[in-house]
């Protein structure tokens, strides 16, 4: 008979903080996007930029590019590209870097120190 022998304390919490610190990551990229598309939302409601208004009036376009998260207004007629919204370059950096390094580092330790199989212990 056999049994398996599970993660130790330190394994169990590298996987924790690890884990903990790739959720971060991914929330403040979601939070930058998400303020991304409200910002731009709020700035057509106003119609203070000119772009913003002949996209009002259908003669311009809006695009949004997720790397690096900014929202671009291009006129149709002569092409010129205005950046009405963009997320702060060092959140962006800090939430990309912390959801990569956080999800690779629990990726190797589940697989470093996946479960194995162990003899059992004769009794008596």
């Amino acid at each position: 008979m056999a049994r398996t022998a599970g993660r130790t304390r330190g394994q169990l919490l590298a996987l924790l903080a690890s884990s903990g610190v790739a959720l971060v990551g991914l929330v403040v990229l979601i939070v930058g996007w998400v303020g991304l598309g409200v910002t731009t939302l709020e700035s057509s409601s106003a119609s203070d930029q000119p772009c913003l208004v002949a996209h009002a009036a259908e003669q311009a376009s809006v695009r949004f590019t997720a790397f690096p998260p900014r929202a671009v207004c291009t006129w149709d007629a002569d092409g010129a590209e205005v950046v009405v919204g963009q997320m702060a370059p060092q959140a962006f950096a800090a939430g990309l870097t912390a959801a990569v390094l956080g999800a690779g580092t629990t990726i190797a330790v589940g697989v470093l120190t996946r479960r194995r199989r162990v003899a059992a212990v004769p009794v008596g």
